[in-house]
């Protein structure tokens, strides 16, 4: 039997999820010199979503479509510059096709426009400026796509990680810093005090303590409202869990990723090559199942290639799937919006205890973690009445682990 954790009693800041968010969060805080700051996971870092995603770091093109996002769109450009500078290893540069349908979907000069203004909102950080594409040009970097179904090809530029490594990453130098983590150990029920917070703690073999904190940031993802509701507190926001699934498919010689369209759902998909591999994602849908199983389902699978091999000159096959697996992203709630208009900007709940608050995430990105980490770090430090400024945008806050990441066959078996 594992020998029982031992947790400090009192710390600083207690934070809840082993994800993008709550690595950040704990590398945020302890790169401004604050040591008295525990990270609790109940499996192992980037369990969920944080390593189910399309493994993309980019600006999001599509959310130009509203002009209440442009300013989530330039903070995700200036991100995805920084992460290409502090770990160039795992972050890189990636072309994307934006072929224009012949018929349905969004028009040439729309997409022309939007990538204009992609470029400009990228200012001097972009990495190269869009283009109109020849065909010859297409089929080199692309040579399964049916050009037959295109008016013309759009290339422009964005970037790719592996997410599983960034996660730890982040967290190797949180650690590096004199950041606590503990894997294994689930966060069951909060309540207040007039020093700030207590969390029922249970360990692997089902040892349950109690971790005092003044502050508390729950980055529990999908789990984050079932958290406070099991606390008898009352959540700030509604969420809703919106699943993206994914297919690992052979190489299929792309050098360049795919951005496709779906007119009659107004989606956008993605097929890009990864690691030796071609990856086929995302659909977007409302996800009330179970929150620690959650599954591609053959409506998932069947939805993806139905609408890819619409492009294709040579379909996908159900049985050259090599593996699968869905993320769920967290956002909050908003009147009268389906899953795909919803804004992916985050939101933060707060609820106060005595001296304390604690603060509960929803909605943000991968590619915005850090700015959204070093936002709530400086809440923290302003509120405790000892700012110090963030240093996770230096090369100094950053350490190069060895940890081994297993490839995307090990990684998404069965």
């Amino acid at each position: 039997m594992e020998k029982q954790k031992v947790l400090p009693k009192r710390v600083r800041v207690l934070v809840l999820g082993g994800g993008i968010h709550g690595v950040g969060v704990l590398h945020d805080l302890t790169s401004r010199g604050i040591r008295d700051v525990l990270l609790l996971e109940k499996s192992s870092l980037a369990e969920g979503t944080s390593s189910k995603s399309t493994k993309l770091v980019h600006g999001g093109l599509r959310y130009l479509k509203r002009i209440r996002d442009f300013s989530l769109v330039m903070e995700a450009l200036r991100e995805r510059s920084l992460l290409l500078k502090l770990a160039p290893d795992l972050v890189s540069p990636l072309e994307l096709f934006f072929p224009i349908l012949k018929k349905g979907g969004e028009s040439s000069w729309k997409i022309k426009l939007g990538l204009t203004l992609y470029d400009q909102l990228t200012f001097n950080r972009k990495i190269i400026g869009h283009k109109l594409i020849q065909s010859d040009k297409v089929l080199e970097k692309a040579p399964i796509l049916d050009l037959d179904c295109f008016k013309k090809v759009y290339s422009f530029w964005d970037a790719q990680t592996d997410d599983l490594a960034l996660v730890n990453r982040v967290a190797h130098s949180a650690k590096y810093l004199g950041g606590q983590l503990e894997e294994g150990c689930e966060a069951l029920r909060i309540s207040p005090t007039e020093e700030g917070w207590d969390v029922e703690v249970k360990d692997r073999n089902g040892n349950i303590s109690t971790v005092s904190a003044l502050y508390v940031v729950n980055c529990l993802g999908p789990w984050a409202n079932k958290f406070l509701e099991i606390s008898q507190i009352k959540p700030k926001f509604h969420g809703i869990n919106n699943k993206g699934a994914h297919l690992l498919f052979p190489d299929y010689g792309l050098k360049s990723g795919l951005l496709l369209q779906i007119p009659k759902d107004d989606r956008i998909f993605f097929l890009i090559p990864w690691k030796g591999y071609t990856l086929l994602g995302t659909t977007e849908q409302e996800y009330d199942g179970d929150l620690d199983d959650v599954k591609t389902e053959d409506a998932d699978i069947s939805y993806l290639l139905t609408h890819c091999n619409k492009y294709l000159k040579n379909p996908l096959m159900e049985n050259e799937i090599i593996s699968k697996f869905s993320g769920l992203r967290w956002l909050a709630v908003e009147k009268n919006k389906n899953i795909s208009t919803i804004s992916r900007e985050h939101s933060i709940g707060e609820h106060i205890s005595g001296r304390g608050i604690m603060m509960t995430l929803y909605g943000g990105k991968l590619t915005s973690y850090r700015s959204l980490s070093e936002k709530i770090g400086d809440r923290i430090t302003n509120h405790f009445g000892e700012f110090r400024a963030s240093e996770t945008h230096s090369q100094r806050s950053w350490v190069k682990n060895q940890n081994k990441i297993l490839n995307p066959v090990e990684r998404f078996a069965p």
